[in-house]
């Protein structure tokens, strides 16, 4: 199959299409958040606060097994106490936190109204929990950020561990928002396991990417998958070269478990098996559901967001998104660009 990478590409952003982009212009003004936000560590490295207070008031962070010795060895290790410092200097008094999160919270109150809004716990996990730095239970009302996931990519600690380059891009406070969002996507979008078809899981995977385009509206793409600017670029300039190399393989009704892994895990690059791979961005294949669902909504503009988030229906939401993009030429999304840092950052029109 023949790819193509150009940074020619970046000044054909401005796509034309026959149909509209999906609008998530909704007026939330009257939507009232006011978030609690809860430090478990500014508690827990408190040493004049006795462990069994702690187990009183954060019952959900100790587990019975650990005997109380480690937990107070832990409260007063010098490495933790590091971490936490690192992490208090990123996010402070919290301030920043909460003007981050409050737009994307008043927006979802918005569409799911019925969903209580969660109690905020931060912390710091000693650097364990950079894989999945936030967790979210709608039904229990709780969501947990690990602090000392979003440092920056050059922190130091990360070298000291050997954090890998390709997860340092979500690394950074700005990023945060995304990765709450999907945090709630995994909790609130519906997928069955008997629909284990390529397309089906490439469709649950932009369901929930779709949720980030509704909740954050002026967020690029680059956050929303955890990519780079480049990395981006290159799925705009390859998507139906992609999606021709999956229908060439047989691969978009398949079963085979081990597209999952290929395509839709977190990863350097995705895996294609030929010399153009490390060129790529993991996930490829959720980065190409999240296109099939735009498309769709295109088609079917008047599908509400929570009817398609709970709809399990892959291949009927595949079919009626008449998705096929073209080999060259204009990627199926409108796109308009702005600039970052000094990096061009790609943003749904």
């Amino acid at each position: 199959m023949k790819f193509v990478y150009s940074l020619a590409f970046a000044s054909l952003i401005l796509f034309t299409a026959c149909k509209k982009e999906k609008t998530w212009d909704v007026d939330v003004k009257e939507q009232t958040v006011k978030l609690k936000i809860q430090d478990i560590s500014a508690d827990f490295f408190n040493d004049s606060i006795p462990l069994t207070t702690l187990r009183q008031n954060y019952p959900f962070f100790f587990d019975d097994k650990t005997p109380d010795e480690t937990w107070e060895k832990q409260r007063r290790e010098k490495t933790e106490l590091t971490i936490y410092g690192q992490s208090k200097k990123v996010f402070g008094d919290f301030s920043q936190l909460n003007s981050i999160l409050t737009p994307m919270f008043q927006r979802y109150q918005y569409y799911f109204p019925e969903h209580k809004l969660p109690t905020i716990y931060t912390y710091s996990s000693g650097l364990q929990n950079l894989d999945y730095p936030v967790m979210y239970s709608q039904q229990a009302g709780l969501m947990f950020i690990a602090m000392d996931a979003y440092l920056g990519p050059k922190s130091k600690l990360y070298d000291s561990i050997g954090v890998e380059r390709y997860m340092r891009a979500n690394m950074d406070i700005n990023r945060l928002p995304a990765q709450t969002v999907d945090a709630i996507a995994n909790n609130i979008v519906t997928f069955s396991p008997r629909n284990q078809q390529f397309i089906d899981k490439m469709i649950y995977e932009g369901k929930k990417l779709i949720l980030q385009d509704a909740l954050l509206t002026e967020t690029p793409d680059e956050y929303k998958m955890g990519y780079t600017p480049q990395q981006i670029q290159w799925c705009i300039a390859n998507e139906g070269q992609i999606w021709n190399f999956f229908v060439e393989q047989n691969y978009v009704f398949s079963t085979d478990a081990s597209l999952q892994k290929r395509f839709l895990s977190v990863a350097p690059f995705s895996k294609f098996n030929n010399e153009i791979e490390q060129e790529s961005p993991g996930r490829i294949a959720a980065w190409i559901g999240w296109q099939i669902i735009r498309q769709y909504l295109k088609e079917n503009p008047k599908v509400e967001l929570k009817t398609l988030l709970e709809d399990m229906d892959g291949q009927k939401i595949f079919k009626e998104s008449k998705y096929k993009p073209a080999l060259e030429g204009d990627n199926a999304t409108n796109y308009t660009t702005k600039s970052i840092n000094g990096e061009t950052y790609h943003f749904i029109k």
